[in-house]
């Protein structure tokens, strides 16, 4: 999605409670106990790993590959005789933890895109009680927005296919000498609406010229809907 959600920062929170629950499980059945920060300290430098960035269904997975902070480790306690012996299988499970956090990332995949689809509307706009359009382009002409009939208006707004090829067509057939300005397909911007609860979404809203389409863009992708009714009254619509 982008952006961190708030089921992403759950299993993100179950996969530390994890590593140092068993972490101190591990360090409760130690005959001899070294000081528990030394422990988590290890620990945390055990999580350090070379790892390899992985796209899966949009969003992206970190794969561990070498164990950095055990090698950091071991070079560290070398010439301490029975230090390593004792710290080792904290350094491990920090390494573990990694794995920890590979299944939880891909547990919380399949939950964002069912609690918000990416392609749904609802998604970026859940609540537009409080929203505004300005203009961002010169060839935006005058206009007048209700807030409240745009509101009723979104729940009948359907996807469409967006045409990057024949929009840029346009906007080149329109860069003239002798235009006075270029002719922007979306020069009104929406403001002041919030997406769904928890998404942690961050999109850009575009409404079309002739008033009746939305642009959504997030740092991912665009997504384009249309509506049979007026969004913005537009000049003399």
């Amino acid at each position: 999605m982008g952006d961190v959600s708030v089921i992403t920062t759950i299993f993100t929170i179950i996969s530390w409670f994890s590593i140092f629950a068993i972490a101190y499980f591990t360090y409760k059945k130690l005959q001899e106990k070294p000081a528990f920060w030394k422990v988590l300290v290890v620990t945390f430098i055990g999580i350090l790993a070379f790892t390899v960035n992985l796209e899966v269904f949009g969003s992206w997975i970190r794969l561990p590959i070498l164990p950095l902070g055990v090698w950091i480790l071991m070079v560290f306690f070398i010439g301490k005789k029975g230090r390593w012996e004792m710290y080792r299988p904290f350094a491990w499970i920090g390494f573990a933890g990694q794995f920890i956090f590979l299944f939880t990332s891909l547990l919380t995949i399949p939950l964002n895109h069912l609690v918000y689809p990416e392609d749904q509307l609802s998604t970026y706009i859940a609540n537009a009680d409080h929203a505004s359009v300005i203009s961002i382009h010169p060839s935006a002409e005058e206009f007048s927005f209700n807030k409240n009939e745009f509101t009723k208006q979104l729940k009948d707004l359907n996807r469409a296919a967006i045409h990057s090829d024949k929009w840029y067509d346009e906007v080149a057939t329109s860069m003239t000498p002798q235009a006075e300005a270029i002719d922007e397909r979306f020069p009104y911007f929406l403001t002041e609406f919030d997406s769904k609860w928890g998404s942690g979404v961050s999109s850009a809203i575009y409404i079309e010229k002739d008033g009746r389409g939305l642009l959504i863009t997030t740092p991912e992708s665009q997504y384009y809907f249309r509506s049979d009714e007026l969004l913005l009254k537009v000049g003399e619509q």
